[in-house]
């Protein structure tokens, strides 16, 4: 009688033996199906879309960095008096030079920059074109993700001949296509 209860008793312990085996071996087969499957489909192509509120707000970012140098009232007093810049170039190259090197890389802008004139009889004011600063032939590039901003500024800083001097800066920023 001890004989059979050891034979059974193996028998059982060899069952649970060969289900383990049995569970190990349909685990790997599982996860071979899933490893080939995956090997032979292509995976989604990932779209990276760019927040416009994160140009936007680098752009408000770079204007406020600008304004706290001074760098508005610098390019200003430099400019010869009364005098807007020739034609539809963009020459304010102290004012470019320091905005690109402001920028991350591969982020192209354009800024105008007007003086606003107000005539206090009347009421009235008009904006004066004085020039505008670029990191890319904006005639020919084409802007693919951009974003607008308008800044008003009032010069406060030195040299005392252009304190008081408000300035409205049309800033396009983006990327190229």
């Amino acid at each position: 009688m001890i004989y059979l209860l050891r034979k059974l008793s193996r028998g059982k312990r060899e069952k649970g033996q060969v289900r383990i085996i049995e569970a190990i071996l349909a685990t790997f087969m599982v996860v071979s199906v899933i490893m080939l499957v995956m090997a032979f489909t292509r995976p989604l192509k990932s779209v990276y879309v760019r927040e416009t509120a994160d140009l936007r707000r680098l752009a408000y970012n770079l204007l406020n960095t600008l304004a706290d140098n001074m760098v508005f009232e610098k390019t200003i007093s430099s400019m010869p008096q009364g005098s807007p810049q020739a034609g539809n170039e963009c020459m304010l190259y102290n004012l470019g030079f320091t905005a690109s090197a402001s920028l991350p890389p591969g982020l192209l802008f354009k800024m105008d920059v007007y003086k606003v004139e107000f005539n206090l009889t009347t009421g009235s004011s008009t904006l004066k074109w004085i020039g505008c600063a670029s990191n890319y032939d904006w005639k020919n590039i084409r802007l693919v993700e951009s974003e607008p901003i308008i800044y008003t500024y009032v010069c406060t800083g030195d040299p005392d001949s252009v304190r008081g001097t408000t300035l409205l800066i049309h800033l396009v920023i983006g990327y190229s296509g």
